[in-house]
């Protein structure tokens, strides 16, 4: 399965009102879900940037006026340590437990009732690809293996039970993990703490030379796999290559294409060769898990 985002133009519109503040107040010792808004990551950033970068960084981002934050911190590098934390500000942000487990509607709870109809089977599971760098899919299976089968109640690593490759890096690592820094999920962290949480990430243009272990174990698990399942996936080109699609193989690629216009829709099939089955693009992706071929069990 490989998970994807579509978020990157809204990315690109967070940070840039993140960062228009005509005048700055006391900033807040620690940030919590409650008050982390795109209108306080300016008076966050002055613990841990100096404030002539950060007035740069806002008006090159929106001069510039790029499709996604990793164009824009391709074009101009010096911006990367600044850019990965208004990264890591936005998105961890967002993070709430509640939400993980909201029952209309949430793909999360299907792939879960695949996975479990797996396990009981003593079946392989799936392995998951994502060019995401949040923690929300990590944290929801973290929970769902340890509070449903008795053999991972005490999961010290999310590996033990199922495999995540984050291909692009990823906000730092969660309490219940066997590491050197960690945070909980959705709770207050501090601008040092975020900036370590946002050295994780590894943006587009640091992987050039080096794609990164994950995408290595990634392109291995995909050349294995006899299904692969693209979900909110914005096929980039960049990306689509990384993955080696001159390879694939016909009938073993399948995705959602959800607000994917004629035209990219079109383009993709040429790179593809038409090797991957696309959902129409008004499916999103709990109607097509629901529907799919690809994906009864």
């Amino acid at each position: 399965m490989n998970v994807g985002s579509s978020w990157y133009s809204e990315l690109v519109q967070a940070v840039i009102l993140g960062f228009r503040s005509e005048q700055s107040s006391a900033p807040a010792l620690l940030v919590t879900p409650a008050i982390l808004s795109p209108n306080h990551i300016r008076d966050f950033f002055i613990w841990i940037f100096l404030d002539q970068d950060i007035t740069a960084f806002h008006e090159s981002i929106e001069k510039s006026f790029p499709h996604s934050i990793d164009e824009f911190l391709s074009d101009r590098p010096e911006f990367i340590d600044i850019g990965r934390a208004a990264i890591a500000q936005i998105l961890i942000g967002c993070e709430d437990e509640k939400r993980l487990r909201e029952r209309e509607r949430n793909w999360y709870g299907l792939l879960r009732d695949r996975i479990k109809a797996e396990v009981l089977k003593n079946q392989f599971r799936p392995m998951i690809v994502t060019f995401n760098y949040d923690l929300s899919l990590d944290k929801f299976l973290y929970d769902f293996f340890s509070s449903t089968f008795p053999r991972y109640a005490k999961l010290k690593t999310l590996d033990e039970a199922i495999r995540i490759f984050h291909v692009h890096g990823r906000l730092g690592h969660l309490d219940y993990e066997d590491s050197q820094w960690c945070r909980s999920y959705g709770r207050s962290i501090s601008p040092i703490e975020l900036r370590k949480a946002s050295q994780g990430i590894r943006v587009v243009s640091e992987l050039d030379n080096d794609f990164g272990r994950d995408m290595v174990f990634a392109q291995k698990a995909i050349d294995e796999a006899e299904k692969v399942i693209f979900l909110e996936f914005g096929y980039d080109d960049l990306n689509l290559d990384r993955l080696r699609v001159s390879s694939w193989k016909i009938g073993k690629f399948f995705g959602t294409a959800l607000n994917l216009d004629r035209e990219r829709r079109e383009r993709l099939l040429q790179k593809t060769q038409k090797r991957i089955t696309l959902a129409k693009s008004d499916v999103e992706v709990y109607d097509y898990l629901q529907t799919a071929e690809c994906w009864k069990y």
